[in-house]
């Protein structure tokens, strides 16, 4: 597998143990088409609507996307979620049972000393050797 699959493997499963990642909110990604917007605002309730209102940016071509949250679906849009982050990991751990200190060790994979580079707080900026640690995890 490659480092991407294996990235992918792990964020899609701690986004399905941790649901609060997929609270439409500010930092949550939406899927559209071949597309992905960060919603980067959620605006109150109108007295016309009683629905949440939402702005997005498009990655690729920096657009402006508006919708209620009840037109999401509708519309075509497929709720990804937020991006893992450190702290998320560190849920995701818990559980799976995993306890773990800054020096991480796993008695049935025996590897000592996995680093989280705390300079880069997302998984995705990890680097492959974490990667493969956690995607380890995952298929145990």
């Amino acid at each position: 597998m490659t480092h991407e699959e294996k990235l992918k493997a792990v964020t899609e499963d701690i986004r399905r143990e941790l649901p609060e990642l997929m609270k439409l909110e500010k930092g949550c990604i939406l899927k559209y088409d071949d597309d992905f917007i960060e919603i980067c605002k959620k605006l109150p309730k109108t007295s016309k609507y009683n629905d949440n209102f939402y702005q997005g940016f498009s990655y690729d071509d920096n657009c402006g996307h508006w919708f209620y949250e009840n037109q999401i679906e509708d519309l075509g849009y497929k709720i990804i979620g937020k991006e893992p982050m450190l702290n998320d990991v560190i849920d995701w751990f818990y559980l799976k049972g995993i306890y773990f200190s800054f020096s991480m060790y796993n008695s049935q994979i025996k590897k000592e000393h996995i680093k989280w580079d705390f300079s880069k707080p997302y998984l995705k900026d990890q680097s492959e050797e974490f990667i493969n640690f956690l995607y380890e995890l995952l298929e145990k």
